[in-house]
């Protein structure tokens, strides 16, 4: 690939052959990390001609990523106005989700619906400019030597982005994954074909209309998923919080990840911790229900002996794993003894315990603090 620029505001030649920017064919989407997608099409002129314009050229299009794959143009220019801040005035109208609306503000941003009246403060997704005028638009030159038979065009295009979304079933041990496109731009995309970003795999060929979002399956298949839950002392909370591990997939922590189960939807993973098991924050089990206490013991001036017991009740019919985070160790401490195996993870003790169906387990530890 080659890329040749040059910004300028230029007058076209009568000997050349135009098309509009919505003429694009044989349209790929490539999928880019964190959330970036790169646009290729091919415009093909119905005469061929030393030089072709694309009219009408979004202003959402990143000019600096504007890349002329064929290898036979060896000039393109860029004819017309960047995007910018100044075309949101007052009073302006704007179109948001497809339907036409009047700027009252740009800060903080307020708009009003032309039809429905609706106020509409902090909106949000893209507002698209109305043009005031009737003037041709932004538009892309293409020269070469010999006559131009195509142009393979490849950039990258404001508000359109993609991610991936998991969808974990607990009690079938399934798991879906599936990918989301949002076109918050203006522009109309007619039988693509998205390339995922493996670059050998690609989705059914769609039409993605603008201010859309596109939902499309990858997979539906059975996984193994292991349960956990977590007790963070600290929190002071009498249930855990859901902690799931799931086998064969690789999530990080911008994946968003959805959780059912026989009764329905739980909740929605926010991350992943160092140990590679996404935590639902927020999400307390309140089936397992953990009370902790402590007591002191002075072993002279500087020393002191602290208890820790903690009472589990699982009233779920399975067992459980339940991992206790005891988060609370003060600066200056040893001899930590424990009824039960333990692991520090960083300066925190963890216990994993295995909790029985409807049943009860008590567990103790201590440890000496020493004053400063």
């Amino acid at each position: 690939m080659k890329k040749v620029m040059v910004y300028l505001f230029a007058a076209t030649s009568i000997y050349c052959s135009e098309l509009d920017f919505a003429q694009g064919v044989k349209c790929e989407l490539m999928l880019q990390p964190e959330g970036q997608i790169r646009v290729r099409e091919v415009f093909v002129p119905r005469q061929s001609e030393k030089e072709m314009v694309i009219n009408n050229f979004s202003m959402d299009v990143d000019r600096n990523s504007i890349v002329v794959e064929s290898e036979n143009i060896g000039e393109f220019v860029f004819y017309g106005f960047p995007k910018n801040d100044n075309y949101l005035s007052s009073g302006r109208t704007v179109f948001y989700k497809g339907e036409e609306h009047k700027l009252i503000s740009s800060n903080p941003m307020i708009i009003e619906n032309l039809k429905s009246g609706e106020v509409i403060i902090n909106p949000g997704g893209e507002i698209r400019i109305k043009s005031a005028t009737k003037e041709k638009g932004n538009a892309l030159i293409l020269r070469d030597d010999k006559k131009i038979l195509d142009a393979k065009i490849n950039y990258t295009l404001g508000g359109l982005t993609w991610s991936e979304e998991y969808n974990l079933y607990l009690d079938e041990n399934r798991v879906k994954k599936n990918i989301v496109i949002k076109n918050y731009s203006d522009k109309k995309f007619e039988n693509v074909l998205v390339r995922l970003p493996d670059g050998d795999d690609f989705l059914d060929r769609f039409d993605l209309n603008p201010f859309t979002d596109v939902n499309k399956n990858i997979f539906d298949k059975r996984a193994s998923i292991s349960k956990n839950f977590i007790y963070l002392e600290s929190r002071e909370k009498r249930n855990p919080e859901l902690s799931l591990a799931v086998g064969g997939l690789n999530l990080d922590s911008s994946d968003k990840v959805k959780v059912f189960d026989e009764k329905g939807y739980l909740g929605q993973f926010t991350g992943m911790d160092k140990n590679g098991e996404l935590q639902v924050k927020g999400l307390f089990d309140r089936d397992i229900q953990v009370e902790s206490s402590e007591v002191e013991k002075h072993l002279g001036t500087r020393l002191k002996q602290r208890k820790v017991s903690y009472s589990i009740k699982n009233y779920k019919k399975e067992a459980v794993i339940l991992k206790i985070f005891y988060d609370k160790l003060p600066e200056k401490w040893n001899e930590l003894r424990s009824e039960e195996v333990y692991e520090m993870i960083g300066k925190t003790p963890v216990f994993t315990l295995e909790i029985p169906g409807n049943s009860r387990k008590d567990m103790k530890f201590s440890f000496i603090e020493e004053k400063n």
